[in-house]
């Protein structure tokens, strides 16, 4: 009979422990957490030095997109499509001059602070889903939200 019991007990833990099993799990480190890359990522503009960035009706999210094949930056500055080059070196961070279309918008207030900002990067650093355009004293200038390209 103390053998009936056992093997019941055995068999109610592992019944148990194989209900657990399917339960989701935290995750065991940080390492697990997604990241991003600097380039081959969409990186929207959230924010020009401690003001948001907001979108008027109709009006367009401003982003750039960095290709390390080639060095190449395309994006929207919010009216016009932009382009331009860049040169990373580890935690440093430059762009060539930028060529953009030349339409009129609302959103030119938006698109001249980015584009100053662009001008003025000298480094980065990602935090979770967001890149932060640094300038020479390493303070934000510009910070973006990764997106799906």
């Amino acid at each position: 009979m103390g053998r009936v019991r056992y093997v019941a007990v055995i068999v109610a833990l592992l019944t148990m422990a194989a209900c657990n099993s399917n339960e989701p799990q935290p995750p065991a480190s940080s390492s697990d957490e997604v990241t991003y890359e600097l380039a081959g990522t969409r990186w929207a503009l959230m924010q020009l030095g401690d003001k948001p960035v907001t979108i008027s009706e109709g009006g367009r999210e401003a982003y750039i997109a960095l290709n390390a094949a080639d060095g190449s930056v395309v994006g929207h500055a919010g009216c016009n499509r932009i382009s331009t080059k860049y040169k990373q070196t580890g935690a440093q961070l430059s762009f060539g001059e930028v060529v953009a279309t030349r339409m009129f918008c609302p959103d030119m207030p938006t698109e001249t602070a980015l584009l100053e900002a662009v001008k003025a990067t000298a480094g980065w650093r990602i935090k979770g889903s967001q890149l932060e355009l640094l300038n020479a004293q390493q303070m934000p200038i510009a910070r973006f939200e990764a997106r799906n390209l």
